[in-house]
């Protein structure tokens, strides 16, 4: 009769497997920012980023949604009042590798006031003016200028250091126009504002607020 092989002692195994999942799980951490400088009625959702290691500001009533992804890896990001950031979007420098060609606002990334960046876009502009809009799947190159109230058309794809003017439309690829009855009426400027305000408070009450994670 043969002799059976003796059992293999599964402690070693199962052991070594927890070390490298643990190990992993560290490695793919993301830093948070060497500084975070946030407004108390600030929303941040569930699973939002924020990393980096240059400081990130944040004012009041911005609302940062869902998987969205603020990083400050290679240059500072500041977020001013009402600023919207939804799901998926990444703002941040993310090729450091681009010359500026207007070196007088800095590396970093700017968002002006009630500025909304929607669904997928990647933000990489010096500045984005008041009131702006970028729409669905836009990318921002590094260096990009865009003033007040203007509006960036679904899937644009801005080439670095573009400069626009303010109550400026892109569509079309880069087809602009200059939107002149926001222009020249300061009544629907208002209008707009007022909405973006309503709008704000309906995330507050259907967004459940995440940041105290980041406090």
């Amino acid at each position: 009769m043969s002799t059976p092989a003796p059992a293999r002692a599964p402690s070693d195994r199962r052991t070594s497997t927890l070390g490298s999942s643990s190990s992993k799980r560290q490695s793919t951490a993301l830093p948070k920012p060497s500084s975070i400088f946030l407004d108390p009625s600030v929303l941040i959702a569930q699973h939002a980023q924020l990393t980096g290691t240059h400081p990130i500001t944040v004012g009041p009533n911005t609302v940062l949604h869902p998987h969205c992804k603020i990083s400050s890896a290679h240059a500072p990001v500041v977020m001013w009042e009402g600023v919207v950031v939804y799901e998926r979007a990444r703002v941040g420098v993310e090729n450091p590798r681009v010359m500026r060609t207007d070196t007088s606002r800095g590396d970093g990334v700017v968002l002006g006031k009630n500025v909304v960046i929607e669904t997928g876009c990647v933000i990489e502009a010096s500045e984005i003016g008041e009131g702006s809009v970028i729409e669905v799947g836009a990318n921002i190159g590094v260096g990009c200028v865009i003033g007040e109230f203007c509006t960036i058309s679904a899937s644009t794809l801005l080439p670095p250091n573009t400069h626009i003017p303010d109550f400026t439309v892109v569509y079309s690829g880069l087809e602009k126009r200059v939107n002149k009855t926001l222009q020249s009426r300061p009544e629907l400027q208002q209008a707009k504002v007022v909405m973006h305000t309503k709008q704000l408070e309906i995330f507050k009450k259907l967004v459940p607020n995440n940041v105290s994670k980041w406090t």
